[in-house]
């Protein structure tokens, strides 16, 4: 009952709201029956986001082709 409330208000707050992000299917499975995991581009930096169990989840992909990421002498 307590997720049905949290989505109803999720859906409320975001129904009329166009997507602002690029997401993109990907053929990475967590664990057995969930969906796969989905890859969203936020301001150029990759996020991987989908289901953990009981919760969603959004991390940064460790390999972002986002310039500022990347390896330079150092510095990053």
């Amino acid at each position: 009952m307590k997720q049905l409330l949290v989505v109803m208000l999720a859906l409320s707050m975001l129904g009329c709201q166009e997507p602002t992000v690029d997401i993109n299917s990907t053929k990475h499975v967590l664990s057995y029956g969930h969906n796969p995991l989905q890859e969203i581009t936020i301001e150029d930096c990759q996020y991987l986001y989908g289901e953990w169990g009981n919760a969603t989840v959004l991390t940064h992909k460790g390999n972002c082709n986002n310039p500022i990421h990347q390896h330079n002498g150092g510095n990053y």
